[in-house]
């Protein structure tokens, strides 16, 4: 290729425009004009940040490098030996993590300009159940939220997790505006390497006004996208490495706290009965008063086909987890004790804060239910293992009692035969006959069909043996 009469190496070459000078101790390389440096041998240098040690890597890499590939690359020059299997890249800027390791950066359209982040997928969250208490949960923030959720609830010991979901923390200030114009006037305000700050892509149109879903006491959204080097707890943190514990039930976060949880865990303690409800657990309680207010507490919702990372949510910060959809499957008392007490315990603050349309007198007798409940619940109750056998083995035995002339209908003692006798119409079919039904008493007594003319009457009419017989109903 020719440019003003002379030859140039086609690999050093770039269109017309503004580039910078070379930086010396780079033989052979340009700047591609928006910050990047590609080689002559076409690879180009990708900066990744790491989270965990909050270093940032500088590799020379080529776009047909698959994403395994750079991990390996960047464990290698990192040359520390700890276990890196649950992280992958999340790319802020684009708000997607690049879990596709087959993929090479091309076809995410990575290049010379942009900053990865290399991560933990597991991350903890301040998850508050439907009974206002609170546990941290360790959360797989790279899979769908539905997924992440189904792990959780699998976690807590709640059967049909399809019926809950996780749902972003509201105030009374979401109540007065709707989020979708908000978020078309909202101008995105440029990405960094510490945080991605400007427009998350999210189906869901809710985007608290902080940026953040903290509380107004903790950190700085800066470090959202940390994790810390030296152990951290969440303010407070009642879970580490999947232990639960029922001290999370809003009490504040004590600092001398040892890292395994003090008091019951949520085997001992379970979520079948729950604790009272803290001030700062009631505080989150929304009282909407119009319908229109109702309407809009429901925008807080994660969409369950994006990750939980997508959606704005970083490390430590809260979530509610709910009951979405009021359509309960299968409750079992023998099985579902933690399930039946969240559900009582969600439908319970709806009704006080008037979350749910109903009138006073369905309140009344919610009220009375739950009095019911609380007054069973000081009388001893019959352990569940004392009976061990099963519904299907109890109606055997019902039906090995029956056929064994047990006590029924029709038969007095073992030595009676049973039967089954009642009025009937009976038809005999003839060639050049209108069908005439007559009206006789039947006995099936031993294989056998005894028609008699009434049911006092002892005279027999005919019998038909039954043995090999099919009865079939009579279409019309």
């Amino acid at each position: 290729m020719g440019v003003n009469g002379r030859d140039v190496d086609r690999s050093l070459y770039t269109p017309p425009g503004p580039r910078s000078a070379v930086p010396p101790g780079h033989k052979g390389a340009l700047h591609t004009g928006a910050g990047g440096l590609v080689y002559g041998d076409g690879s180009w240098d990708l900066t990744v940040f790491v989270t965990d040690l909050q270093v940032e890597r500088t590799l020379r890499v080529k776009g047909d490098v698959h994403i395994g590939g750079v991990m390996i690359k960047l464990v290698d020059s990192l040359d520390i030996a700890m276990d890196w299997s649950d992280h992958a890249i999340w790319w802020p800027t684009r708000n997607i993590w690049l879990d596709k390791t087959r993929w090479t950066l091309d076809q995410y359209s990575v290049n010379a300009d942009t900053v990865i982040h290399f991560t933990p997928m597991h991350k903890t969250l301040r998850i508050q159940l439907p009974d206002l208490r609170y546990v941290d949960c360790t959360v797989d923030f790279s899979v769908k939220t539905f997924n992440a959720g189904v792990v959780m609830c699998r976690e807590l010991g709640l059967r049909h997790p399809e019926e809950l979901s996780l749902c972003k923390p509201l105030d009374s200030e979401h109540l007065k505006q709707n989020y979708q114009e908000v978020m078309m006037r909202r101008r995105p305000a440029a990405p960094t390497k510490e945080v991605h700050s400007g427009e998350r892509i999210d189906t869901n149109t809710f985007v608290s006004q902080n940026g953040t879903l903290r509380s107004p006491n903790s950190q700085t959204p800066t470090s959202t996208l940390r994790t810390p080097k030296a152990q951290r707890h969440s303010p407070q943190g009642t879970l580490q490495n999947g232990n639960y514990s029922p001290y999370s039930n809003g009490h504040s976060y004590v600092t001398g706290r040892p890292l395994t949880p003090q008091g019951p865990t949520v085997e001992e303690m379970g979520l079948a009965m729950s604790p009272p409800a803290t001030p700062e657990a009631k505080q989150t309680l929304l009282k909407p008063k119009s319908l229109e207010q109702r309407a809009r507490m429901n925008v807080g919702w994660l969409d369950s086909s994006l990750s939980i990372m997508e959606q704005g949510v970083r490390e430590f910060d809260t979530l509610h987890l709910r009951y979405k959809y009021y359509s309960f499957y299968d409750l079992n008392p023998k099985y579902d004790a933690n399930r039946i007490n969240q559900i009582f315990e969600q439908a319970r603050w709806q009704i006080l804060n008037e979350e749910i349309d109903c009138t006073e007198e369905e309140m009344m007798l919610f009220a009375a239910l739950q009095l019911q409940v609380a007054m069973q619940a000081n009388v001893p109750q019959p352990a569940a293992d004392e009976d061990e056998t099963d519904d299907v083995d109890e109606e055997l035995k019902k039906l090995q009692m029956t056929l064994e002339g047990g006590l029924g209908q029709g038969w007095n003692s073992v030595t009676e035969d049973p039967t089954m006798s009642d009025y009937l119409q009976y038809f005999k079919p003839k060639r050049f006959t209108l069908k005439s039904y007559k009206r006789m008493y039947f006995v099936c007594k031993n294989l056998y069909l005894l028609a008699y003319k009434s049911k006092d009457s002892g005279e027999l009419l005919f019998s038909v043996p039954l043995k090999g017989c099919e009865v079939t109903p009579m279409v019309n």
